[in-house]
């Protein structure tokens, strides 16, 4: 128990000998130095460093004596402390990651794969953000859809929002303010095929198995498309002109057809 506490103080920025002395404090209420190397087992040469270095930081205060005694802060204030210690360096850290990244030479790809739930999560949310006009969603699974539907609701007080969902559209549509809901109606043409292979199955290629979930397109110039790959979801992000254009043409014309049924 006492190993795991010391490395979860080194994880919130302690070193070990720091982690070791003022868990040792805590336990001991008052001590001295000699005390403290003999309850915690950092050398006695180390130990008068630790302490000196702890009380610079305010989580050890000292009574001026002969000898002089040592306690711990509170834990509760230490880790307001150590908060305010990481929220400090986080800070500090970002601004000068994006004062590199602005000096830096950019090289823009035009496409870009993603895995990971987390960091597609984190790319569709910064995907939506970044809307201004219009956006196209279309999603295959009402489960995908679902967590959106804040978000798209935001976005349709700046900008254009048609939703293409497999069902439950009418339910969907009293939620997303000024956003358009539909459920595509499919006819029997080239692009419609096409459609419903991509998006309301399971397709096969060689030992892989995919499953289109969602797809957005922002402003005719950006494309975001999530699937499942053998029970792994994968992102992959188009900003490459042509190909945005291209989907972008043929999921207005398939939403005009279903209209016009």
């Amino acid at each position: 128990m006492l190993e795991r506490l010391i490395e979860e103080l080194v994880r919130l920025g302690m070193t070990g000998y720091e982690a070791r002395v003022y868990a040792g404090l805590v336990g001991l209420g008052e001590a001295t130095a000699r005390q403290v190397h003999e309850a915690c087992g950092v050398p006695r040469p180390r130990v008068y460093d630790i302490l000196v270095s702890l009380e610079s930081k305010g989580y050890v205060e000292v009574w001026q004596g002969k000898p002089m005694y040592y306690r711990a802060i509170p834990p509760d204030r230490l880790m307001r402390l150590l908060r305010e210690d990481i929220e400090e360096s986080m800070r500090i850290a970002s601004d000068e990651l994006n004062d590199l990244s602005l000096k830096a030479r950019q090289r823009t790809f035009p496409v870009w794969h993603i895995r990971g739930d987390m960091s597609i999560q984190d790319q569709v949310r910064t995907f939506l953000g970044d809307v201004k006009k219009e956006l196209i969603v279309v999603c295959t699974r009402t489960s995908v859809f679902r967590p959106l539907v804040s978000d798209l609701k935001e976005i349709s007080e700046r900008a254009d929002v048609l939703c293409n969902v497999p069902e439950d559209a009418e339910a969907f549509q009293a939620v997303l303010g000024s956003a358009r809901v539909i459920v595509p109606v499919l006819g029997k043409d080239p692009l419609a095929k096409t459609y419903t292979k991509l998006f309301k199955g399971t397709y096969f290629s060689g030992d892989n198995r995919y499953r289109a979930e969602l797809m957005l397109i922002a402003d005719g110039e950006r494309s975001i498309l999530t699937y499942e790959m053998n029970d792994e979801h994968i992102a992959i992000i188009f900003e490459l002109p042509f190909i945005v254009t291209l989907q972008h043409s043929a999921l207005i014309r398939l939403i005009e057809e279903g209209r016009n049924r």
